[in-house]
């Protein structure tokens, strides 16, 4: 198989990564979503109220996968950039209910850790194995906390 361009690799995960948080690209094609999907517009779309009611007894909340998504990305890219930290997975789960004012905190927190990530990784003139498989990583989780989303989303009685 040939290499891979850097600039084609590049252009497709921040392609992938853009549509997966916020959406397709108004008025062109769609990597995987249908308009109005993206993890940005989905979230911004649920009361704090039907955020905080758990799809089925004991399962996880739309804010506790939110919660989650934010802290998620936030480890991969100091993993996926060298940064030395310790890691509580649990602890990323522990918020499942939520105020109007804590949703839209937990909102911001996943937009702030998704800004963070992304001028990090546009700023990349080389990319090494680490960087490559860390926001892989960011893409198919948070396609997965996004679909999980959006099916809890008709539990919590949100249109």
């Amino acid at each position: 198989m040939a290499d891979i361009a850097a600039d084609d690799f590049t252009k497709n995960l921040l392609l992938l990564l853009r549509e997966t948080f916020g959406g397709p690209p108004g008025g062109s094609g769609s990597a995987y979503l249908e308009a109005g999907t993206g993890l940005f517009q989905t979230l911004d779309g649920i009361t704090a109220a039907a955020a905080s009611r758990p799809p089925r007894p004991g399962g996880a909340t739309i804010a506790a996968h939110a919660a989650h998504l934010a802290y998620y990305v936030r480890v991969n890219h100091n993993y996926a950039f060298g940064r030395a930290q310790e890691v509580d997975w649990a602890s990323s789960w522990r918020l499942q209910q939520v105020g109007d004012r804590e949703w839209q905190e937990v909102r911001a927190n996943v937009r702030r850790e998704y800004a963070a990530l992304m001028a990090s990784l546009e700023s990349l003139a080389t990319w090494d194995d680490q960087q490559v498989g860390d926001s892989l990583a960011i893409v198919a989780h948070t396609a997965y906390h996004l679909g999980a989303i959006r099916h809890a989303m008709k539990h919590a009685s949100v249109p």
